[in-house]
């Protein structure tokens, strides 16, 4: 798919940039010049970047997070305790 128009480029033309370390859609303009004519195309060309950076990303330690608290009272099994009864 064409991203810029102005200049001719597609999606994949402006990811291989990324690829190859382009990580704003300034430095996108100077390797492959998406985005150096109008302008129009550089919402999608910084989406392309966010999207391979979050593609790239290694994923999140699931300890680091915080838990939650459950907003349901439980028993001592987990089970959620129904309203008007008590915890066993």
């Amino acid at each position: 798919m064409y991203v810029c128009l102005c200049v001719g480029v597609t999606n994949q033309t402006v990811a291989n940039a990324v690829a190859a370390g382009a990580k704003s859609s300034k430095d996108v303009a100077e390797v492959c010049g998406a985005g150096s004519e109008c302008g129009r195309c550089r919402r999608t060309v910084r989406a392309i970047i966010d999207s391979r950076r979050a593609a790239e990303a290694p994923p999140q330690d699931p300890a680091g997070r915080e838990r939650r608290r459950p907003s349901t009272p439980a028993n001592r099994d987990g089970a959620p305790q129904l309203p008007g009864r008590t915890a066993d």
